[in-house]
């Protein structure tokens, strides 16, 4: 029975440290990204069902492709890249950890040895042994570590090496990668984007999340204000105006207190507990001012609200929704749009023109509106961000390019030096690399050069 489950534990983890493996699930991830580039993400499915048409908008919702990078199936092939990337470090590890803890370099430099070694060099001894030892002592020291000195019958056999950690560049770069990946399941887990246009000199405290068809608020937990807000234009002779650039002067207010204040303009966003805020858009909006007259009192009533705003009509439990507004109306000037909501009854949506002040008698209402007044406010549009991976991805690419570094250009290089007690023979240089052999082969030549020229004077 257990050797039943053992080999059932083998098949597992062959598999999952298999090269195959990493290799389809990077060819995955490839594939996945380009079909993400060229789809929109979380567009309203009005666009996608223009575009693709019903069929195949329902072919491509069902494996929420429109939303890919926070979908279940996503986060899965990269949690099995994990897993994978784990599985082949821990197949490989002890193998390369006992090459390093190992030090069987540091013995006596023999004839059998010498045959397995790639770069093995002899010198003809023309000094004496004892000034030879102290001289190659030397220049092993510079660069090597301390040369360890290895007495044997005939000869001394001088051992050095450096970069023995060098062997961990791999495994450093797949660390990188899983805390790179781990930083992206985070983001997608837990992270967010919204958005949120704010008027000048007006302060909120919620931004809205697009999830498909409808915008959900969501609290942020503190307030943000707009303080002000500046477009500069290009000095060009041209008739339309080229934007230079937008700036949006924010202050963070949180429990009655301002907290930080901050301009921010494209790519340099304001930061506080853990969300960003960025400027990607500005415009105006329509500032309405209405009229209303009841028939059985002589003041009129103003009434204020913004396009999109609904504002409840005082003395009644009717309410207002201002719809839009338009510079020109059927050659009458400018208007508005408004729907009158009342209980239990459908919505009325009316015009009202600012040249045709009785236009809305005929509705044969209490009250009559009139357009007094058309304003427009600026407003920033700001994009509200949270990643809370975005750090373990900054901290893993860090260590990645520490593990290519190690990996490139650094190596395990030993070096032998065997040197006869008595006043004749010769002087034997050996050495060995596991990579980057071109650049120990010069270091290799240049000792050999020096301990020929030690040796010839």
């Amino acid at each position: 029975m257990d050797h039943k489950e053992k080999g059932i534990f083998d098949i597992v983890f062959d598999f999952f440290r298999s090269l195959k493996l990493t290799i389809f699930l990077l060819i995955l991830l490839a594939i996945l990204s380009i079909i993400g580039t060229l789809i929109k993400q979380n567009a309203p499915s009005g666009e996608y069902i223009h575009r693709y048409g019903v069929a195949l908008y329902n072919v491509l919702d069902f494996f929420n492709l429109f939303n890919m990078y926070h979908s279940w199936w996503f986060s899965a092939i990269l949690l099995l890249l994990v897993v994978n990337l784990i599985a082949c470090s821990l197949h490989r590890f002890p193998g390369v950890w006992r090459q390093i803890s190992r030090e069987s370099g540091a013995k006596e430099l023999g004839d059998s040895m010498l045959k397995t070694l790639p770069y093995v060099e002899r010198i003809s001894l023309s000094k004496s042994a004892g000034t030879e030892e102290n001289e190659i002592r030397s220049l092993l020291r510079r660069g090597f570590k301390n040369p360890r000195r290895i007495e044997g019958k005939s000869f001394v056999t001088f051992y050095s090496e450096k970069g023995r950690l060098s062997r961990l560049g791999v495994y450093i770069t797949h660390l990188s990668i899983l805390i790179i990946l781990i930083g992206g399941i985070l983001g997608s887990l837990f992270g967010f984007r919204g958005f949120v246009n704010i008027l000048e000199g007006e302060t909120v405290d919620h931004i809205a999340l697009r999830m498909k068809d409808e915008e959900v608020a969501k609290p942020i937990g503190f307030s943000i204000r707009c303080d002000d807000f500046r477009v500069t234009f290009y000095d060009l002779q041209r008739p339309e105006k080229l934007v230079k650039e937008y700036t949006s002067d924010l202050t963070i207010i949180e429990n009655g207190k301002e907290i930080l204040k901050k301009t921010i303009e494209v790519n340099h966003p304001l930061h506080y507990k853990g969300l960003a805020f960025y400027q990607s858009s500005y415009g105006t909006i329509p500032d309405v001012t209405l009229g209303i007259q009841w028939k059985n009192k002589k003041e009129k009533t103003a009434l204020k609200g913004l396009e999109g705003e609904t504002v409840p009509i005082p003395h009644s439990q009717a309410l207002l929704r201002i719809l839009k507004y338009a510079p020109q109306v059927h050659n009458f000037g400018e208007g508005v749009q408004v729907a009158v909501l009342k209980p239990n009854q459908p919505p009325r949506a009316i015009w009202l023109l600012k040249n045709v002040p009785k236009l809305d008698q005929q509705r044969g209402d209490d009250f009559v509106l009139t357009l007094e007044e058309i304003r427009t406010k600026e407003y920033t549009g700001l994009q509200v961000t949270k990643d809370p991976g975005v750090w373990v991805v900054w901290v893993g690419c860090s260590l990645m390019i520490i593990g290519l570094i190690v990996s490139f250009f650094f190596s395990h290089q030993r070096i032998w030096v065997r040197i006869p007690k008595g006043p004749h023979g010769e002087i034997v240089l050996a050495g060995s690399a596991n990579k980057n052999r071109v650049g120990f082969e010069k270091r290799f030549e240049d000792l050999l050069e020096e301990v020929r020229s030690k040796s010839s004077e």
